[in-house]
This record gives C-alpha cells, sequence and structure tokens, in this order.
C-alpha cells in the first residue's frame, strides 16, 4: 500500500477501531486471497490496495453503535465523510462500498449508492467486497485462528485451504454464510478446507 494512504487510513483507524489486532488480522486474510486468486480475477496493484484500505477500516463502525447493529453502514459512512487527501473521490466510493458489503446483505436494488457507481466499479466492489467477506468470516472469533490461507482456482470452483491453529469450527460456519457474494461475483462455487 502506499505509504501515505497507509498512514492516513492507519490514522483513521486509530481514531475509532478499539481492536486493531482484529483489522490487520483481516487485512492480511484478504491480501492473500486477493493474491491467490489473481489470474482469475485479473484486478491489480490499485485493486488491492482498495482492499487493504476497505479491511483496515472495515469495523470503525462499531464506535457508533454499541452493540454493532449496522456497524458496516456507519463504516461505509465514515469513510465516505472522511477527508481524504491520498484517496480520490471515485475510489473513496469503491472502498466505502466494500466496507459496507464485509457482512449481511449482498447489494440489492434499492442499495442507491451501490447502484450510482459505474459498472466496472460494481464489479470490484463485487470481487473485493466478497474477498473482504471471507477474510472477515475468518477471523470470525477476533482470535486469529486462521493463521494463513491459500487461495486457488478450478474451473468451477474458488478454493481456500486454511492453516487454523487449534478448531475453527465459528469461522468455517461463517465462511459458509459470507461466501455468498464471491459466488455471485464469480458464478462460482466457494469451498474452504484445512
Amino acid at each position: 500500500m502506499n505509504p501515505s494512504l497507509r498512514d492516513e487510513t492507519l490514522a483513521l483507524r486509530g481514531q475509532y477501531d478499539e481492536e486493531p489486532s482484529h483489522s490487520d488480522h483481516v487485512t492480511e486474510l484478504a491480501r492473500q486471497l486477493f493474491d491467490g486468486w489473481e489470474a482469475w480475477h485479473g484486478l491489480g496493484d490499485g485493486e488491492r490496495e482498495l482492499l487493504e484500505c476497505a479491511a483496515l477500516l472495515h469495523d470503525i463502525g462499531w464506535s457508533q453503535t454499541p452493540d454493532g447493529a449496522g456497524h458496516h453502514k456507519h463504516s461505509a459512512r465514515m469513510i465516505g465523510e472522511h477527508a481524504w487527501k491520498n484517496l480520490p473521490p471515485a475510489e473513496v466510493k469503491i472502498v466505502a462500498q466494500v466496507a459496507r458489503y464485509h457482512r449481511k446483505a449482498l447489494p440489492q436494488p434499492h442499495h442507491e449508492y451501490f447502484h450510482a457507481l459505474p459498472d466496472r466499479a460494481q464489479r470490484q466492489v463485487m470481487i473485493l467486497g466478497g474477498i473482504l467477506r471471507l477474510a472477515d468470516a475468518l477471523d470470525r472469533t477476533h482470535t486469529q485462528k486462521i493463521t494463513r490461507v491459500t487461495a486457488t482456482d478450478v474451473p468451477d470452483a474458488l478454493l481456500v485451504r486454511v492453516q487454523p491453529r487449534g478448531p475453527w469450527d465459528a469461522e468455517r460456519a461463517m465462511f459458509d454464510t459470507k461466501r455468498d457474494m464471491l459466488q455471485s461475483a464469480s458464478g462460482r462455487a466457494v469451498r474452504v478446507a484445512a
């Protein structure tokens, strides 16, 4: 990640994220997934940087809601409202939407911010958001039980092999719940195994 953008992102996160170890770990898992599937998605360093930015900031919305309800929407709003110096407005919109879709519903017809994006940006959000959903699922317990992932693709599926540290039932169950966005973006099954 560009050092200036990284510094700005970490400064924003530092104001609001009370558990940076989780977002750091999710960011690392997201990088590993993105890199492993590069031949499939065809995205480059610029999109990788947007994914990293969204992953570092995906939980800042917790600061606005004590029980976490709707925190993904708060994260998107906070990213969108930040006075960015190192991220152009079009990219801010992508980062905000990637963070917004790290949990709960996929883009729906009434989600105006998503549908206001150009088609190319919508595709980027679907892929990057799908990757972030999986990375976040693989740290469901916020205990870094999944130490590393290896992502590969075959004609009919996107595969994730995990290196767990102990039981990872909660992470596996959440992966199964949150693979929907990437399955939609890829038109393939998304599977995980140790």
